[in-house]
């Protein structure tokens, strides 16, 4: 809902100062809240004021060549460039002397209310409106927009009030025509051109416009009489204001003050007028009239305005209006866009909105209601089984889709984006990660790494006394020199895990497949590295058990497992098995994934894989390189009692994977990273620190995506006006996507992209079932 802060500028004067006070209200609602304060004297302001409107008047009247509206007092036998010069220098005299009169000043009051409305622009800068009610009728002309307050919020629309200003409640007028209903009257045209008003007004879409052409007095008054009521009222022509009173010019010899057609005002106020507007000289003493008169919106021109300028104003005001941006907005995005009249400084100030505070400023849309049709009246509870019968054929469509695996590529999409869109956890200290990279590879001018390397490596680390080493690089066959040795190291040291590949038969001829562990390596001490990649490449799913038949290597639990197991039994952590033979970890199952579990539709379900629930897309955990490990340049504390995972992270190997985070970091993830992500995840989940990522049931899944259909369904329901239909639409897409996100931050990964397919299907097929009988109904 849309507020108003409304400054009430009460008791005083420029040369005594203001009592100010600013009040906030929702639209529509009581006030929640006052805050009182003083403006401090300036005794400036008034004569800058006047000393701008002089030269303002005086480029006018010779820009028109117009002294209709010009005193005769004013000078015009200087150069136009002098007096647009002395013009833009007090318009800028005045905007600075306003800017420093409301800054911070040293009452305390003040300094809360500029806090306060600060606060409310940056917390509602779409939908706050700012009200000025004033007792000094000069408070009105100052330029408010300019105020460095508001610099910053182009769309915080400024109106004026007195101070006393009687609520009253107006009418709508209700039609069967969703057209707004526009009387247009164009007045004395003397040295005008309002062809180019005429124009912007015929133009507007979804308007029934009446145009009255220099009207006598009793013809306008009928035609504000006429019963079928007026949305907006528009005058443009001749007017001023003199002592308080306007008067607009019917014509060369025909003018009229509001008192004199006040009380057909008043009935077309009655049938629903929510808007004048007067696109002519000098309106404020029009506005005030209007006001008593009960107009809800009054749009005028403080000033003599020039032709142009006037012509600008109603083209850009009507654009943004009519397009769906807020009156208020509208109007000051019109205002602002008059500065391309450089010749005319100040223009920027003349257009204002003279409302009553407790009004609610109405949309295009609003001046557009209409009386329900017959079927729209049956459709509350006729159609109601019918959409929901709808609602299920979508939720049924989609799931048989899904069930194919037609969904998959996007809610993979989903997936990704979701984890990229989860906290960083940072580095995880229990590990260490050992790269071996590019440079490492040059300086010892080998590769693969010989057996002796790696044998120092790992002495250098089993100094500090890790839990368990963890070598992410083969070995099944001998790399000198250094291999006797390295082996001999291998068979006595159980606190060192190796690996092997179990790859699949088809990629491998004859009869055995895969890659061996290190010959040397006890059995107990290999893990497999194999990796569950996606048809895309990327790795999401975490391989942690499998049978490896007759491959060459034998391991059946993965490398990262092999080392998680490890730390967690020093830990006193031990794995359990379930009934159903998955593995536990203190109070968490590892369900495993299954075909047409979830997004999975086409799944290589071999072994024991869950979700793979991403640490960081940075780092995982402390890093250096093989270098500095042989040359004792880390700090040992960081393999004290860790877990070490020593492994090649040079491109030219191609030991990389895509991850969820691979377009994020521009790049793919090195086998030792992922494996320490593996690691990570299995010890935040036995120490309960993260969740394990999981989906629910398929009946629970149809169920949500069910649900959601029938929100689509609703949407129509509910909603008759198409452009309520689109935010609800909009607004059910957002919740979605927020419950979504919220539900795999705590580790369950609901349907969303099916979801939302089922509540767009649900609308499309709602709406034009129900529109074309509604059709037949009417037929």
């Amino acid at each position: 809902m849309s507020r108003v802060a409304v400054i009430k500028i009460g008791r005083g004067n420029f040369h005594q100062g203001f009592e100010v006070s600013l009040e906030l209200r929702e639209d529509g609602g009581s006030p929640l809240g006052e805050i009182e304060g003083r403006l401090k004297p300036n005794t400036d302001i008034e004569g800058l004021y006047f000393l701008w409107q002089q030269s303002f008047r005086n480029l006018t009247a010779i820009a028109r060549n117009d002294a209709w509206e010009i005193e005769e007092s004013l000078p015009t036998n200087r150069a136009t460039s002098e007096i647009a010069a002395d013009c833009c220098q007090w318009m800028r005299q005045v905007e600075a002397n306003l800017n420093q009169w409301l800054q911070t000043s040293g009452d305390w009051g003040w300094q809360k209310i500029r806090e306060r409305l600060s606060k409310e622009l940056a917390s509602q800068p779409g939908t706050l409106r700012l009200a000025i009610k004033a007792k000094e009728p000069t408070l009105w002309k100052l330029p408010w927009h300019s105020w460095d307050l508001l610099s910053d919020y182009p769309n915080v629309g400024i109106s004026y009030s007195p101070v006393e200003y009687e609520v009253w409640e107006n009418a709508k007028r209700e039609t069967l025509s969703d057209r707004v209903r526009l009387l247009a009257i164009f007045g004395d045209r003397r040295n005008l051109n309002l062809e180019s008003d005429r124009q912007v007004i015929e133009n507007l879409e979804e308007t029934e416009s009446v145009f009255c052409h220099q009207p006598q007095a009793r013809d306008l008054i009928a035609e504000l009489r006429d019963p079928k009521g007026w949305d907006i009222f528009f005058f443009a022509g001749h007017s001023q204001t003199v002592e308080q009173r306007g008067r607009i010019s019917l014509s060369e010899k025909e003018s009229i003050e509001t008192d004199q057609f006040k009380h057909a005002l008043s009935e077309a106020i009655q049938h629903g007028l929510r808007i004048a507007i007067f696109n002519s000289c000098e309106g404020l003493g029009l506005a005030q009239q209007l006001a008593d008169l009960h107009v809800p919106i009054i749009i005028v021109m403080q000033e003599i305005v020039p032709d142009k300028v006037a012509q600008s104003f109603l083209k850009e005001f009507l654009k943004e209006y009519a397009a769906g941006q807020p009156l208020y907005t509208a109007v000051r995005l019109a205002q602002l866009r008059l500065e391309e009249f450089t010749d005319l400084p100040g223009a920027t100030w003349l257009p204002m909105i003279y409302q009553n505070p407790s009004e609610v400023p109405p949309t295009w849309q609003d001046l557009r209601p209409r009386k329900k049709r017959k079927f729209h009246r049956q459709l509350e509870w006729q159609h109601l089984p019918n959409i929901l019968v709808k609602s299920l054929v979508a939720t049924g469509l989609v799931m048989a889709v899904r069930f194919l695996g037609g969904l998959q590529p996007v809610e993979f999409w989903a997936f990704d984006q979701m984890t990229r869109l989860q906290p960083n956890h940072g580095i995880d200290q229990r590990l260490l990660v050992v790269k071996v990279t590019e440079q490492d590879i040059q300086q010892q001018r080998q590769y693969p790494l010989s057996d002796r390397v790696i044998l120092q490596a790992i002495k250098k680390l089993e100094v500090h006394q890790p839990r368990a080493i963890g070598l992410d690089i083969y070995r099944d066959f001998p790399v000198e020199p250094g291999h006797h040795e390295l082996a001999a190291h291998i068979q006595k040291n159980p606190r060192l895990v190796t690996i092997c590949e179990v790859s699949k038969p088809e990629l491998k001829g004859g009869n055995k497949f895969g890659v061996a562990s290190p010959p040397a390596s006890p059995a107990e001490n290999v893990g497999f590295s194999d990796l569950a990649v996606e048809p895309d490449g990327t790795v999401r799913r975490y391989l942690f058990h499998l049978n490896p038949g007759d491959s060459l290597c034998q391991a059946s639990y993965a490398f990262s497992a092999e080392l998680a197991l490890r730390y967690l039994d020093a830990e006193g952590i031990q794995p359990q098995a379930t009934p159903e033979g998955y593995l536990k970890l203190g109070s968490t199952v590892f369900q495993p994934l299954e075909n047409h579990t979830g997004f999975y539709h086409n799944l290589d379900s071999r072994g024991h894989q869950v979700l793979l629930n991403y640490r960081s897309a940075q780092k995982v955990a402390r890093e250096v390189t093989l270098t500095e490990v042989l040359q004792n340049d880390f700090p040992p504390q960081w393999v004290k009692d860790r877990l070490v995972l020593i492994g090649v992270v040079a491109p030219s190997v191609g030991d990389r994977f895509s991850t969820p985070f691979s377009n994020e970091i521009n790049g793919k993830m090195p086998g030792v990273v992922i494996h320490a992500q593996m690691v990570s995840q299995m010890l935040s989940i036995a120490k309960q620190e993260r969740p394990l990522l999981r989906f629910w049931p398929q009946a629970l899944d149809a169920v949500w995506i069910g649900s959601w259909a029938v929100v689509g369904g609703l949407c129509f329901w509910v909603f008759h006006s198409l452009v309520y239909q689109r935010i609800a639409i909009a607004s059910a897409i957002i919740i979605l996507n927020s419950l979504c996100f919220g539900w795999f931050s705590i580790g369950i990964c609901a349907p969303l992209i099916p979801s939302a397919i089922a509540l767009a299907i649900a609308y499309i097929i709602t709406t034009n079932t129900v529109r074309l009988r509604g059709k037949d109904e009417k037929g």
